[in-house]
């Protein structure tokens, strides 16, 4: 191919293609990779170290399994420590009193509904007996003091 007719071609051949591209927006060309460093910067300070530790709360429903099951409350006064010595009974109205001793404590206790001594409360007052409930390793079971009486020959 002789030079003239080469020139010829490629003449033809831009004018095809400088219409189309006037037409597109210039394609840019990509920007080249970043280079990421071989190794990170060195740094000056070093994170200090984040000590945790658990922290065990027990608060709710359940007991605490580390604590003792022996209380204070639980090595006091048990039913077969307490002696009923009189009741004054009201039929009408809650106002029943029930007046115990200890085995060792001469000194009377008047009871009321709903007073306590050490894990025994009083559920009920009736004429002749009383009615405590007792709380014992989680669990309650009501225990009855009856007033003793003499025997009456007849």
């Amino acid at each position: 191919m002789s030079r003239a007719l080469w020139g010829a071609s490629l003449a033809a051949a831009l004018s095809v293609v400088a219409p189309l591209a006037a037409q597109q927006p210039a394609a840019r060309p990509a920007p080249p990779p970043a280079q990421s460093p071989a190794r990170p910067p060195a740094q000056d300070t070093v994170a200090p170290i984040d000590y945790r530790r658990e922290i065990f709360n027990y608060r709710g429903a359940q007991r605490d399994p580390f604590q003792s099951l022996v209380t204070e409350a639980s090595t006091q006064t048990s039913v077969t420590d307490l002696r009923l010595v009189s009741v004054i009974y009201d039929a009408r109205g809650g106002r029943s009193v029930a007046v115990v001793r200890e085995r060792n404590n001469p000194r009377p206790h008047r009871l009321r509904r709903g007073d306590t001594i050490g894990r025994l409360r009083v559920i009920q007052i009736r004429p002749y007996e009383v009615v405590f409930q007792v709380e014992e390793f989680g669990f309650e079971r009501q225990e009855v003091l009856s007033l003793s009486r003499p025997e009456v020959n007849r």
